[in-house]
C-alpha cells in the first residue's frame, strides 16, 4: 500500500525498469521476425540500420498542469535513462567481448587494431569501457551531486552504431555472417530503436503558459500587452524574433515563479544532448502563434536543434479547426524549411470526449485527421499524426488493430505514433512475449492500414454521422453542465477520494474550481468507471442512435456497420463498455451516498443506460452479438466478482463520510478503499 505520492522521477524509473525487465530483449526478436517475414515474401533484408519501432516517453517530461514537473526534474530523468541505457549497452558490448575471440577480420578492422590476435575484443573495448564511465559518472553526479563532464560520456549512440558497422561488415567478409545477423545484428537495432537514452525525452506544456512568459518579456521591454494583440501581429512578431540573429531576451529580466520555470525548462533544453529529447508538445494549442511563441523561446533559449513542434489539439473546437491552424503554418516558408517539410500533429482524445461526448469527439477527430492530410498533401509535408490514446474507451482506447484499420485511408501512410498509458502499459509490455505480441502487432497494423487501407465513407455516411454528432454532443452537454449532474458525479463516484489517494504524481484538476474543465480526463473517466457507469463512453450516444433508427436513416446505419471499419469498431467499442455497466450496482451507490435529488437524477441516468443497451441489440445483427459475447466472456467472469467489491466500496465510502470518524478509523476505512480501487479496475481492465 502506497503512503506517500510518487513523484514524476519514480514514474519515469517505472518506465525504464519496463524497457529493462521486456522491450530490450523483445524488440530484436520482432525484428528478426519481421526481417524473416520480409525475405519470405520480398526476397530482400531489412536494412541493418532500419528499426520498425522506436520509444518515446513524458514521464518527467509533461509539465501541463503538474508543478512536480521542474526543469531540474526534467534533467534527472534524462541521466537516469542515460544511466540506464549505458547499463544496458555495457552489458550486451561485454557479452560481445567475451564471444567474438575469431582471428579473422577484415583488412579494414586490422588497420584500426594492429596484428593482433582477437581483433573483435581490441576493437570493442574502448566503448565498452566509456559505457562503464559513463555509468560510474552519471552515478556519482546523481548521487553524490559531483559536477559532470560531459566530455567524458558517450554523447552520441553513433559511438556505438560505428563500431558495431565495422565489425559487422568485417564479420561479413571474412564469411562469418552467421555472427554478424546474431548477436553484433541484435545489438545495433536495439542501438538504433534505443538511443543515447532508451527512450527520447518528449517535454509537454500548455500552450496559455507559453503565451504568458511572452507577455510579460513584451511588457519588460516596453513593446505593449502581447496577449492582447490580434493573431496576425502576435505571428508576425515572433517570426521576425524567429529570424533574426539577435536575442530580445535581456539576461537580467524578471520574472514571477510561474515563467521563470517556464525559462528554465528551455535553458535545460540547450544544454542537454539533443539525441535525448524528442518533440516539444504544446497542449490546448488552438493557433499559429502557439507553435511560433515554442519556437521563438527555443531560439532565444540558445537551442541549436530545435526540438520539433508538435501542436496537441484537444477541444471539439481545436480540433474542428486544427487544419486551418496548420495550412497557415505551412504558409510560413521559414518553418516548413525549419523542419524539412515534416510536421507532427497530436489529435487529443481524453479532453475531447470530456468536452463534447465520446460520439462527437470520435467523429471531430476523423474528420480532424483527413483534413489535417488533404492540407499536408497540398503542400507535400510529411504529416505523422500523432494520437493521444488513453487505456478507456472514454479516452480512446481500444484495441490498436482495429483502431488503426478505422482511421481515415490515407492518413497512416507507413507511420504512425500512438500513446501508451497508465495500467495499458503493465498489461501489453510487462513480460518479453507480451512485449513481443503489442510490438508485432503495431507493425502489422501500420502496414496493413497503408497497403490495404479502409472504406472512404460515403456521402450519406458523412452526412448521418454530421447529425448524429451534433445531436450527441448537445445531450451530452445539457447533462455535464447541469449544477445537478456534477453534484452527483462529486457524491456518487469516489471522485474526492481520489484527490486524497496517492496514484499518480499528477494532481487530479488543472486549476481549482469544481468546473468540469479543470477536471483531468482520468480522474473524470476513473471515477465513473469505479460505480460501473462508465458515463464518458456512453452518454449523448443515445439521443445520436436515436436519430439514426428513424426512417431512412436506419438503412444507412445498417450499410455503415457492415461496410465502414470506423463505424464498426465505434459501435463494437460501446457493446463493450455497456457489458462491463451494471445498472444494480450503480443504483447501490446512490441508494448509500446519495439524497432523493440525487437518487432521482440517478434514476434518469440509469433509465437512459438502459434505452442505450436495447437499442445496441435492436441495431447491431444478430450474428455479431453471438461473436461479441463469446469473446466476451471473460468480462462477463470478471463482473462477478467485481461486484462484491463495488458493494464493499460503496459501504467505505458511506463510512468515511461520518464526521465524528476517529483518524484510526478513517486510515483503515482508507487502505480498504485502496483495495477496492484496485480491484475493481483489475476487472474493468481499460479504467483511464
Amino acid at each position: 500500500m502506497k503512503r506517500s505520492r510518487p513523484t514524476p522521477v519514480d514514474e519515469a524509473k517505472w518506465g525504464l525498469a519496463i524497457i529493462e525487465d521486456s522491450l530490450w530483449n523483445a524488440l530484436p526478436k520482432i525484428c528478426s521476425y519481421f526481417d524473416q517475414a520480409i525475405q519470405n515474401y520480398v526476397g530482400k533484408r531489412l536494412p541493418i540500420n532500419f528499426s520498425p519501432i522506436t520509444f518515446g516517453s513524458w514521464m518527467g517530461g509533461d509539465r501541463d498542469g503538474n508543478s512536480s514537473v521542474t526543469s531540474k526534474t526534467t534533467e534527472e530523468v534524462v541521466f537516469l535513462s542515460r544511466w540506464m541505457a549505458a547499463n544496458l549497452y555495457e552489458k550486451e558490448l561485454t557479452k560481445l567481448i567475451r564471444n567474438l575471440s575469431i582471428h579473422e577480420c577484415s583488412k579494414a578492422l586490422r588497420d584500426k587494431v594492429g596484428c593482433s590476435t582477437e581483433p573483435y575484443r581490441v576493437f570493442l573495448r574502448p566503448i565498452r569501457d566509456k559505457m562503464k564511465n559513463t555509468q560510474k559518472l552519471i552515478e556519482l553526479h546523481l548521487n553524490d551531486k559531483k559536477n559532470l563532464n560531459e566530455s567524458y560520456l558517450v554523447r552520441s549512440i553513433n559511438e556505438v552504431i560505428q563500431p558495431l558497422n565495422a565489425v559487422y561488415n568485417s564479420l561479413c567478409d571474412v564469411k562469418c555472417e552467421s555472427v554478424a545477423n546474431g548477436s553484433v545484428l541484435d545489438l545495433l537495432r536495439r542501438a538504433h530503436c534505443f538511443g543515447l537514452n532508451l527512450a527520447k525525452l518528449d517535454i509537454r506544456q500548455e500552450a496559455s503558459r507559453h503565451e504568458k512568459l511572452v507577455k510579460n518579456i513584451c511588457m519588460q521591454l516596453g513593446l505593449g500587452n502581447y496577449q492582447n494583440w490580434s493573431e496576425e501581429k502576435k505571428v508576425s512578431f515572433l517570426l521576425k524574433h524567429c529570424k533574426s540573429k539577435h536575442s530580445l531576451i535581456p539576461k537580467n529580466l524578471v520574472l514571477d515563479k510561474e515563467d521563470k520555470e517556464v525559462w528554465s525548462t528551455f535553458q535545460m533544453i540547450a544544454k542537454l544532448p539533443q539525441e535525448c529529447l524528442g518533440a516539444y508538445i504544446i497542449s490546448m494549442a488552438s493557433n499559429v502563434s502557439d507553435i511560433l511563441a515554442m519556437m521563438f523561446l527555443q531560439k532565444e533559449a540558445g537551442i541549436k536543434t530545435y526540438l520539433r513542434v508538435v501542436p496537441l489539439f484537444e477541444t471539439l473546437s481545436d480540433l474542428q479547426n486544427a487544419h486551418q491552424v496548420i495550412k497557415y503554418l505551412y504558409n510560413i516558408s521559414w518553418y516548413l524549411k525549419k523542419f524539412k517539410r515534416h510536421q507532427e500533429v497530436m489529435i487529443g482524445y481524453s479532453d475531447s470526449s470530456k468536452d463534447a461526448g465520446k460520439l462527437a469527439a470520435s467523429w471531430a477527430q476523423y474528420e480532424a485527421q483527413e483534413n489535417l492530410q488533404s492540407v499536408s498533401d497540398k503542400h507535400k509535408v510529411k504529416l505523422t499524426l500523432f494520437h493521444g490514446r488513453g487505456g478507456s474507451v472514454g479516452r480512446g482506447g481500444g484495441p490498436i488493430h482495429s483502431a488503426l484499420l478505422s482511421q481515415p485511408p490515407g492518413t497512416v501512410n507507413g507511420r504512425t505514433r500512438v500513446t501508451e498509458q497508465g495500467e495499458i502499459i503493465q498489461q501489453k509490455y510487462s513480460t518479453v512475449s507480451l512485449a513481443e505480441h503489442t510490438l508485432g502487432t503495431y507493425i502489422a497494423s501500420v502496414l496493413e492500414a497503408t497497403l490495404i487501407p479502409p472504406t472512404q465513407p460515403k456521402k450519406s455516411w458523412r452526412e448521418l454521422m454530421n447529425n448524429m454528432s451534433k445531436t450527441a454532443s448537445t445531450a451530452y452537454r445539457n447533462h455535464i453542465h447541469d449544477s445537478n449532474f456534477l453534484r452527483y458525479y462529486r457524491t456518487i463516484t469516489p471522485q474526492k477520494i481520489l484527490d486524497q489517494l496517492l496514484i499518480g504524481s499528477r494532481p487530479t484538476k488543472r486549476k481549482k474550481g469544481d468546473e468540469i474543465e479543470n477536471l483531468r480526463a482520468i480522474p473524470w473517466v476513473f471515477s465513473w468507471t469505479q460505480i460501473r457507469f462508465i458515463l464518458p463512453a456512453w452518454l449523448g450516444t443515445l439521443e445520436g442512435l436515436e436519430l439514426a433508427k428513424k426512417g431512412k436513416n436506419k438503412v444507412i446505419l445498417k450499410d455503415m456497420l457492415n461496410k465502414w471499419p470506423f463505424f464498426y469498431a465505434m459501435m463494437d467499442m460501446l457493446d463493450m463498455v455497456l457489458t462491463k455497466t451494471d445498472l444494480r450496482v450503480i443504483q447501490f451507490y446512490e441508494e448509500c451516498l446519495g439524497d432523493k435529488e440525487l437518487q432521482n437524477i440517478g434514476n434518469e441516468l440509469r433509465k437512459q443506460l438502459l434505452s442505450l443497451i436495447h437499442i445496441n441489440k435492436t441495431l447491431i445483427p444478430k450474428y455479431i452479438l453471438e461473436q461479441r459475447k463469446s469473446y466476451r466472456e471473460s468480462i462477463r467472469v470478471r463482473n462477478t466478482y467485481a461486484e462484491i467489491l463495488n458493494l464493499l466500496q460503496a459501504d467505505i465510502m458511506k463510512k468515511i463520510k461520518v464526521t465524528n470518524l476517529k483518524n484510526a478509523d478513517r486510515k483503515l476505512l482508507m487502505d480498504a478503499m485502496m483495495v477496492t480501487i484496485a480491484g475493481i479496475s483489475a476487472a474493468m481492465k481499460n479504467t483511464g
